[in-house]
Parts: C-alpha cells; sequence; structure tokens
C-alpha cells in the first residue's frame, strides 16, 4: 500500500491503452521515448536525469520540489483513458500501486506494445536500482550512475550506526491513524536515521492502525506527513488530532514533505530530517 493520497488518486486514474509501438530500425538509434509518468517520485527522476524532454504527460503532481514543479508546468495531466491516448507513449513509468490495483489495465498496456516500468522501492538499494533501470529505459545510463552515487554518499553520510533506537510513530492522515509499516524505504530511513518504527513488524509498506496500536507500541517522536491533498497539508490539524488522545498530544513532532517518504531522490533529505529531529530528543 501507499499513502493515502495515492489511494485516492490512482482509484481515480483510468489507466492506460496506447498503439504506439517505438523500436529501432536495424543500426539506427532508437528514437526517443514517449514517456508518461504515472508518480512524482518517477517524475523527479526523469528530470533529474536531464530526460524531461522525453516526458509527454504526468499524473498530477502531489508533493513536488519547486524546481520539478517549473519544469513539468507545461506538460498536461493524464487522468482518463482518453487523455493518456492522446498523448501515444511508447514507456510508462511509475510506481507498484498501478499494477496492484489495475493489473488488466497495465496487461493491456503490455499487449499494446507500451513498455511499462512500475518500481516497488521498498529500501534504499531498490531506490538505486530504480535510478539505474529508468536511466537504462530513457537512454541516459550515465548520467543515472552518477544520480545514484550523489544519492548513495549521501545517504551513507547521514546515516546513524551508534545510537539506542528511539520509537518512531508516523501519522500520514486520517482517523483511524494512517501509518508507516516495514516494507516501504521510510521505515528504513527511521533505522538509518537512528529510530526504530513502531509498526516495522507490519510486513507491508502502508498500514491502517488504530490509535490503542499506537499508544500500545510507547512512541517517543511523532513524524507528521505534509502534502497539498484533501487538507493533508494542514498540519495543525494533525496535532489537534494527536491531542486528543492522551498520551500523544504531548510527544515531540517532527514534519516531513511526503515526497521524502515514498522511496525517491528526496530520501537523502528524508534521512536528514528524521536524524535532526532524533537527535533533538537528546
Amino acid at each position: 500500500m501507499l499513502p493515502r493520497v495515492w489511494f485516492c488518486w490512482i482509484s481515480s486514474l483510468v489507466l492506460l491503452a496506447s498503439g504506439c509501438r517505438g523500436g529501432a530500425e536495424s543500426g539506427l538509434a532508437p528514437p526517443t521515448p514517449r514517456v508518461v509518468s504515472l508518480h512524482d517520485v518517477t517524475t523527479e527522476i526523469a528530470v533529474a536525469l536531464d530526460a524531461a524532454d522525453g516526458l509527454v504527460g504526468i499524473a498530477e503532481l502531489v508533493d513536488p520540489t519547486p524546481g520539478v514543479r517549473a519544469l513539468t508546468v507545461h506538460l498536461p495531466h493524464v487522468g482518463s483513458l482518453e487523455s493518456i491516448l492522446a498523448l501515444r507513449p511508447s514507456l510508462v513509468l511509475g510506481l507498484d500501486i498501478t499494477l496492484q490495483q489495475e493489473p488488466a489495465l497495465v496487461a493491456r498496456l503490455k499487449n499494446e506494445g507500451v513498455s511499462v516500468y512500475l518500481a516497488r522501492p521498498e529500501d534504499v538499494e531498490a531506490v538505486y536500482e530504480m535510478i539505474r533501470e529508468l536511466g537504462a529505459r530513457l537512454g541516459v545510463a550515465e548520467r543515472a550512475r552518477e544520480l545514484r552515487d550523489q544519492l548513495a554518499q549521501r545517504i551513507e553520510q547521514s546515516s546513524v550506526t551508534t545510537r539506542v533506537p528511539k520509537r518512531v510513530f508516523v501519522y500520514d492522515c486520517c482517523d483511524p491513524p494512517f501509518s508507516a509499516g516495514g516494507r516501504g524505504v521510510l521505515s528504513q530511513l527511521i533505522s538509518r536515521a537512528g529510530g526504530h518504527n513502531i509498526f516495522s513488524d507490519v510486513d507491508d509498506d502502508w498500514v491502517s492502525v488504530s490509535w490503542e496500536e499506537v499508544l500500545a507500541r510507547r512512541p517517543e517522536l511523532v513524524v507528521l506527513h505534509a502534502y497539498d491533498h484533501e487538507g493533508q497539508a494542514d498540519v495543525a490539524g494533525k496535532r489537534t488530532q494527536l491531542r486528543k488522545i492522551p498520551g500523544l498530544g504531548e510527544l515531540p513532532t517532527t514534519v516531513i514533505p511526503l515526497g521524502c517518504s515514498l522511496g525517491g531522490l528526496r530520501s537523502a533529505e528524508g534521512l536528514e530530517r528524521l536524524r535532526q529531529a532524533l537527535e533533538d530528543l537528546t
């Protein structure tokens, strides 16, 4: 599962079909792919790889950096079968949530000859592999190696190896709460920052829990997600909700943009924010 915003979005997105069949003639360089990106994570990587010129459409951005928004503001947003078909994509990028929610439509894409890459970044190694794979598919493999190495170096430099872990509760949204399980990259980032995700034993990336379960696991820090979708940037409202729960309202909190938690290039920023918040507890 992914944060609630992606369930809301993906269920309304009528995916994908296309008769465009890119491919190179023998002896010629392959044509530049016509790319549709269905997730902030893959859109941001394409931009960072200097491959934004190949993007012909994107899903509406949920939590982009200002730079990514500026470089993609001219692109049409996909949101229906017709809007995607009109763009004639040869390559569709996104995360595995698309396959989970719309397997038949993904199969239809492939049957039509459209190349599909849907990543599932459960840890930082999977993030590195996603960068490599996108670089290969976008024809910028060398740039992808550089980007991967830069990200890996930043993550390793920010990782903590000697600290008694502090218990961390991720409050994405909602009542009952939606939180991070053990299979997502965020849980690993918390560990690398010197913390322990209190729901790391849950075999899923995102999970609905109860306030009683949260209290029973005795968190010492609450991570609040902020993102611009259906009021989820209203961090004050989330703090108000926490104050309604005896034992949680007095806990320290830190705010992390959703884009830092989903397993993309902003993973390093997420790690640095988490590390600082945990250091502030000592």
